[in-house]
C-alpha cells in the first residue's frame, strides 16, 4: 500500500474533510471510487472520462479536466489503492500537478463517514508558490466536498 508523503519531507497542500452521509457504505465507495462522477459534484472540474476498461480497481485510471480560470487542465488519475468498501486512495503526478486523494469509508449509526485527505502541489517552478497554493485549494477543495454530499445524498433518493 502506498504511504502518502511525509509533510515534513514534500510541503503540499493538504485538506482533511470529514462527511456523515445517510448511505449505505458500499454505495458511497462505489461513488466515489469512479472518479467519472467528479465532473458531476466537484464545481471544479469540467469533465471526466475512465481511459480503461474492466473492473474498477488498482490500476483504474480516469483524465478529468480541472478548471483554471478560463482554461481547462487535464489530470490523470490512476486508483493506487482498492479495499472496497473501506478505503481508496487516487493519485496524479502529471504537469503541472501532483496529488494524493485518500478517501475512507467507515459504517455509522445510520450511514456512513467518508474522510476525504487530499495532498496537491505543483511540479517544476510552480513549487515556489505551493504556500500560496494551498489557501486556495482548501477553498475549492471545501466547495468539492459539499457538492459530493449533495451528490450522494441524491444518491439515497434516487
Amino acid at each position: 500500500m502506498p504511504r502518502p508523503p511525509d509533510p515534513a519531507e514534500d510541503p503540499m497542500a493538504r485538506i482533511s474533510e470529514p462527511l456523515t452521509i445517510d448511505i449505505p457504505q458500499e454505495l458511497a465507495f462505489d461513488q466515489v471510487a469512479d472518479f467519472t462522477t467528479t465532473a458531476v459534484w466537484d464545481p471544479g472540474i469540467t469533465a471526466a472520462r475512465r481511459l480503461d476498461d474492466g473492473p474498477l480497481g488498482v490500476g483504474s485510471r480516469f483524465e478529468v479536466q480541472l478548471r483554471q480560470g478560463p482554461v481547462s487542465v487535464p489530470l490523470v488519475y490512476e486508483i493506487t489503492t482498492y479495499d472496497r468498501p473501506h478505503r481508496v486512495v487516487l493519485e496524479t503526478k502529471g504537469l503541472p500537478y501532483q496529488g494524493v486523494d485518500d478517501v475512507t469509508f467507515e459504517p455509522v449509526d445510520g450511514g456512513t463517514l467518508v474522510t476525504w485527505n487530499a495532498m496537491f502541489r505543483l511540479r517544476g517552478p510552480g513549487r515556489l508558490v505551493d504556500p500560496a497554493l494551498a489557501v486556495g485549494f482548501r477553498r475549492t477543495a471545501t466547495k468539492a466536498v459539499a457538492g459530493l454530499e449533495r451528490f450522494l445524498r441524491a444518491q439515497a433518493t434516487s
